[in-house]
């Protein structure tokens, strides 16, 4: 070994210079970072601004009625503003599809009124003529009665017996046709968003007035009236015609599925809502067509061809129902008959119209 030489120098000052080093990397990464951050959001801001005013825009379009409102085409014709020119483009078009489709609904609901308003006058007048036949072969039939023995004269019996079966079945599609033309009738006035004028009704005075005169209609079932005490002082909001109508349709639908049993007609209340309940015996419903059993002209497989009817009754019933804010449950069971029952909201003294409850239809299996 020639010799040895040994050195010592302090680093403390390049450590520190290091550390010191290392915090001004890691702070002024994070202030590039944040910094970076800020003005991507707002460089993404910006470009996307165009965006989010084609979104506010079609939202405006979709909540409004008028179709005519357009984008408005703001900035350069970049991506975003052949978006809104085709938007607009589309909207265009849409507008005058839509106008067109209005306007042949409108022709076809006036349409459907002029009909209705139309033929009404003649079928009245066929059954007029055809009870005013009737009327006169039975005096002609009179009239040549064998007062000796009290027959009838064969040849006037057999031109009797033709006749009164022409006459029959003209009067049976007249008066097929007359109920056929109210009923598109009353469906054209609720297309046509007829409004229906309301006031505060008492129903049991109502309902012992349908009550009787469901006596009186053409059925095989045995009528039956519960319990109604439900309704004693209930008052609700309602027009008293169509309240009576659509008690009706419920009972002679009943009667027409029930050949032989009962209908019974009575009301149950529960919170705010007053209920017309009309239960029968009859053949009862598929629970899969209970879906089905208010659109118009349906009438369940069962009954075709079985049971008279023109398939408007229930749809008449569920547009009166919407009219009254109401709302109806259905329970049914092939066989085992079918319950109704209709809800109406209670109409309070201290209750504005305002507070009235909306109801929705339930369907219950």
């Amino acid at each position: 070994m020639v010799g040895l030489l040994q050195i010592g120098v302090l680093s403390h000052n390049e450590e520190r210079f290091l550390s010191g080093l290392r915090t001004i990397l890691i702070f002024s990464s994070i202030v590039v970072v944040l910094i970076a951050f800020t003005v991507g959001l707002f460089i993404a801001r910006q470009a996307l601004r165009p965006i989010e005013r084609v979104i506010r825009a079609t939202d405006q379009i979709e909540k409004g009625s008028d179709l005519s409102v357009r984008i408005p085409a703001i900035g350069p014709k970049d991506e975003i503003g052949r978006l809104v020119s085709t938007l607009n483009v589309m909207l265009a078009r849409l507008e005058l599809a839509y106008n067109e489709l209005e306007e042949a609904y409108k022709a076809q609901r006036r349409f459907v009124s002029d009909a209705s308003h139309e033929l009404r006058t003649p079928l009245t007048t066929i059954r007029g003529n055809i009870d005013l036949l009737e009327r006169m072969w039975e005096k002609v039939r009179a009239s040549n009665r064998n007062e000796s023995n009290g027959e009838w004269l064969p040849l006037d019996s057999d031109r009797w017996e033709m006749s009164k079966e022409a006459m029959s079945d003209i009067s049976a599609e007249a008066k097929r046709m007359s109920t056929l033309v109210n009923d598109l009738l009353a469906l054209a006035r609720a297309d046509a968003g007829y409004t229906m004028e309301k006031e505060p009704l008492e129903l049991m005075p109502l309902t012992e007035e349908v009550v009787r005169r469901a006596q009186l209609l053409p059925r095989t079932a045995e009528w039956r009236v519960g319990d109604l005490s439900a309704m004693r002082g209930v008052t609700v909001t309602a027009n008293a015609n169509y309240l009576q109508q659509l008690l009706f349709i419920f009972i002679e639908n009943a009667f027409k599925y029930t050949q032989e049993g009962v209908v019974e007609l009575s009301a149950v209340r529960r919170e705010g809502q007053i209920g017309f309940v009309v239960q029968d015996t009859g053949i009862g419903m598929n629970p899969d067509e209970i879906p089905h059993i208010f659109d118009r002209f349906y009438r369940a497989d069962e009954s075709r061809g079985v049971t008279v009817g023109t398939g408007l009754g229930l749809s008449i019933a569920k547009w009166i129902i919407d009219e009254h804010k109401g709302s109806v449950e259905v329970t049914t069971r092939e066989g085992d008959g079918t319950k109704f029952t209709i809800w109406l909201p209670i109409t309070l003294p201290d209750t504005s119209p305002s507070t009235i409850i909306e109801g929705t239809d339930e369907i219950e299996e």
